[in-house]
């Protein structure tokens, strides 16, 4: 309860702390284990919540391999979104390829090639999804794309007709149908279109012409620091690599032998390399990749059309090539919406309608910018108010406030940035992304990592 306590107050190392100290209570309960993994990956601790899940986890292999061959989505889907907040898209972007493929062999019932009992009934779907801590290991189904799934689904077909396991076979079709409404799914397509859109926006550059522009600015105390800080990460990472091969090397001969055989039956399958994914050509066309099974499937999701906008928005669609009744139907609609006003006159009616209400404060503030880019302080300003009269003055919402101040939203304005901290930081001194900002977050990347995505703090546990 105390650890719950301090996430909602937006101090998430304080809670990892509590959470810890409960799972030592109790060392072999699944449960308490796995939502201490799940505070710390909240908290950007991927390593250490790794090293949690090995607790349970088979021995002679990683955790984070065991997890995903034991295809533990709600680990790969929180790793996701750590990677998004610390920057590390690349890695991000290969847990949302590997969840696209994991989905439909997780998915899969077990067919008759991985059942010993031949009586056995088929394993049901939502068994596996959701499986709220670490279960025993799944079957070992390989990873494959969507568009692979098909043929192996043939000897699960002939299996439901020979055993008379009609219902579960019904279940099976109708699953193939809808399989990527599923909220696994959702998640991580909805974190790789925020990827993709952002390497857009600010596409990678090379590591050396990154690593200069991020000295730029430093001292030569803290470009030393820097320098010294990257050799150990770099030293780190080598060793850990190092340690996972003999490991694999290390392993029982049938389990090598196990995991030969699927690579060999899989075929060649494209490689995700971080590196590669978060410098891609075309970003926008992989983004739609992941959009158009939301569009097909979750059209009933709001979020699912913000995305496609901001996706299609940035392609700069000519309208001109419309069909002139979609034409027409838009104008009238507009003119409808608007009501004759220019986009200017319709903001300030937004604004004035809604001035009580810090996340309409904050779109419409968002917008006058957009709009104006002269009107950086009064946009600012409106955004950043704090006075009695805004009413949704909670940590959730003050932390998107802030996170706008880092992005660019509002143009570079990194002075009033830790103006609007410092305020927020006396009306909640206990939330962490407030807290007076330390030599290692000194500098506009970290900091923006620091305080991204404040989802986190919803009221999930």
């Amino acid at each position: 309860m105390k650890a719950k306590i301090y996430k909602h107050m937006g101090n998430l190392r304080e809670a990892v702390k509590w959470m810890d100290e409960a799972q030592s209570l109790d060392t072999a309960d699944r449960f308490i284990n796995s939502k201490c993994a799940k505070y710390m990956l909240r908290a950007n601790m991927i390593k250490e919540a790794e090293e949690m899940c090995s607790k349970f986890t088979r021995e002679g292999t990683s955790a984070m391999e065991n997890l995903n061959e034991m295809q533990c989505m709600w680990f790969q889907t929180e790793c996701i979104s750590a990677y998004q907040r610390l920057g590390r898209y690349g890695d991000a972007l290969k847990k949302c390829h590997e969840v696209e493929r994991m989905v439909m062999s997780t998915l899969l019932p077990n067919g008759p090639r991985e059942e010993k009992s031949r009586n056995a009934p088929p394993r049901q779907a939502s068994a596996a999804l959701g499986r709220g801590s670490l279960g025993s290991p799944a079957p070992s189904w390989r990873s494959q794309h969507f568009s692979e799934i098909t043929d192996d689904q043939f000897d699960f077909h002939t299996y439901c007709m020979r055993k008379m396991t009609l219902r579960a076979y019904v279940d099976l079709l109708r699953l193939e149908d809808i399989l990527r409404r599923h909220g696994f799914y959702f998640k991580a397509a909805r974190s790789a279109i925020e990827i993709y859109l952002k390497l857009y926006d600010n596409p990678l550059t090379s590591e050396s012409k990154q690593q200069e522009r991020n000295s730029e600015n430093l001292s030569a105390k803290e470009l030393k620091k820097m320098l010294s800080k990257q050799r150990r990460a770099q030293k780190k990472a080598k060793l850990e690599e190092e340690r996972k091969h003999v490991e694999r090397e290390h392993q029982p001969k049938n389990q090598k032998k196990k995991r030969d055989e699927e690579e060999d039956s899989s075929g060649l399958k494209e490689e995700l390399i971080p590196e590669k994914l978060e410098r891609i050509e075309n970003p926008l066309e992989e983004a739609i990749k992941f959009l158009i099974p939301l569009k097909n499937l979750v059209a009933d999701n709001i979020d699912t059309h913000l995305l496609a906008f901001e996706i299609y928005f940035r392609k700069v669609s000519n309208h001109s090539n419309l069909p002139d009744t979609v034409s027409k139907v838009l104008s009238q609609e507009m003119q409808k919406i608007f009501v004759n006003k220019d986009l200017e006159s319709f903001n300030e009616d937004f604004l004035k309608h809604n001035a009580a209400s810090l996340q309409h404060l904050l779109s419409g503030a968002k917008m006058m910018y957009f709009l104006d880019k002269s009107r950086q302080e009064k946009a600012i300003a409106i955004a950043t108010r704090l006075d009695e009269t805004v009413k949704d003055k909670n940590v959730k919402t003050l932390i998107k406030v802030s996170e706008a101040l880092l992005d660019g939203s509002f143009g570079s304005c990194s002075s009033q940035y830790e103006e609007y901290r410092t305020a927020c930081h006396k009306l909640l001194p206990f939330t962490s992304a407030f807290l007076p900002a330390l030599s290692e977050f000194g500098s506009h990347g970290a900091a923006l990592n620091h305080t991204a995505n404040c989802d986190v703090l919803a009221h999930e546990t």
